[in-house]
């Protein structure tokens, strides 16, 4: 499973599902700064069609919203 994690470093909503992520080290989340790198901006505006919000996970390919969501998502994922 191929796991992004669109965000930027100022964003609460970020930094929770980073604390969720720091529990479980098992999980290899590719992480991409959109304020660092502009062709990151602009990856997630093509991946979700014009929305910018963060965090944004995409999960093989298909974005998911919302730090609550995203954390019980991941919370689904076994542990290794």
């Amino acid at each position: 499973m191929k796991l992004e994690l669109y965000y930027f470093p100022e964003c609460p909503y970020c930094q929770k599902v980073f604390r969720y992520l720091e529990t479980r080290p098992d999980l290899t989340v590719v992480t991409k700064n959109i304020h660092k790198h502009r062709e990151y901006f602009e990856e997630l505006k093509k991946i979700n069609q014009g929305i910018t919000q963060v965090p944004c996970l995409v999960v093989d390919g298909k974005p998911m919203l919302e730090s609550e969501d995203i954390i019980a998502f991941l919370k689904t994922i076994p542990h290794e």
